[in-house]
Parts: C-alpha cells; sequence; structure tokens
C-alpha cells in the first residue's frame, strides 16, 4: 500500500553515507531510496559480447 506524500520519508544524498558498503547500490530518486543487489558478473559477461557485437 502507498503511503500518503505527507508520511514519507525524503531521503537526500547526505543520507547515502550512512549505509553500509555491503555490496547493494542504494539510489536516491526524487527523495525516495531504491535499493538494488550488485549485478552477476553474467550479466556484466552478456553486456560484453553485446557491445562486441555492435562494434563489429
Amino acid at each position: 500500500m502507498n503511503q500518503p506524500i505527507s508520511e514519507r520519508v525524503c531521503w537526500t544524498t547526505a543520507d547515502l553515507e550512512l549505509f553500509a558498503d555491503n555490496g547493494n547500490r542504494y539510489e536516491i530518486i526524487d527523495g525516495e531510496l531504491f535499493v538494488t543487489r550488485a549485478l552477476h558478473w553474467n550479466h556484466q559477461k552478456a553486456s560484453a559480447r553485446i557491445i562486441a557485437l555492435l562494434d563489429t
């Protein structure tokens, strides 16, 4: 369920320093915090293959 705007926490870039360096990716977009896992090496490998194909 969505929170009413008056009850939402408005994150700032200063808050990013409070999070542990645990491999997660922290982003703040319009005051909202988004947490995602770091990309897996298979993703990086697939990206490199696509770039190589586009480059040729």
